[in-house]
């Protein structure tokens, strides 16, 4: 088995695990409604640290089984998922890759992600319903792209905190 192969796979298995933790945790610790997306952290760094066509084929079967379990339309968690890997993979360069899940920038690659799946998501699923369009964006797209940028401020700190320091 190769090493890209082996990498790949515990990724994967990353996936399927926040993908149960989506499931299981996030409405648990929803505020006022806006519930974290852990799917779409975990699609992020897989699309920094392994390139586009990664994030892609990673997300979307975790994507789906988010949206069976929650019998909503099936296909538009994927979709967001999908369309977040594709843009946050523009950041990646394999040769500063692990540097970069470790910085600060991380962050902001996390909230342009959100964003845009938060925009994908709402517009796609609330697009036939009567609501009013600057609380739904404030509310869903703003708040929710805010509290899972907050989130994944954690895993860039643990893994700025934990991996091997810089040799000069």
């Amino acid at each position: 088995m190769t090493p890209r192969f082996r990498r790949l796979t515990l990724w994967l298995g990353l996936m399927m695990l926040l993908s149960v933790t989506q499931i299981a945790i996030a409405p648990l610790i929803g505020l006022f409604g806006i519930v974290p997306s852990f799917l779409l952290i975990g699609t992020v760094f897989i699309s920094v640290y392994e390139g586009q066509i990664a994030g892609m084929l990673l997300s979307f079967p975790a994507g789906l089984l988010v949206d069976a379990y929650f019998s909503a339309v099936v296909g538009i968690t994927p979709l967001g998922l999908t369309i977040a890997a594709f843009v946050s993979g523009f950041f990646y360069d394999e040769a500063k890759a692990s540097l970069l899940i470790r910085a600060p920038r991380m962050v902001l690659i996390v909230l342009l992600a959100s964003l845009i799946f938060h925009i994908v998501f709402v517009f796609s699923y609330f697009r036939g319903l009567d609501i009013d369009f600057v609380s739904l964006f404030t509310h869903h797209v703003l708040g929710a792209s805010a509290y899972t940028t907050v989130l994944a401020v954690i895993p860039v700190l643990f893994l700025a905190r934990t991996a091997p320091r810089l040799k000069v």
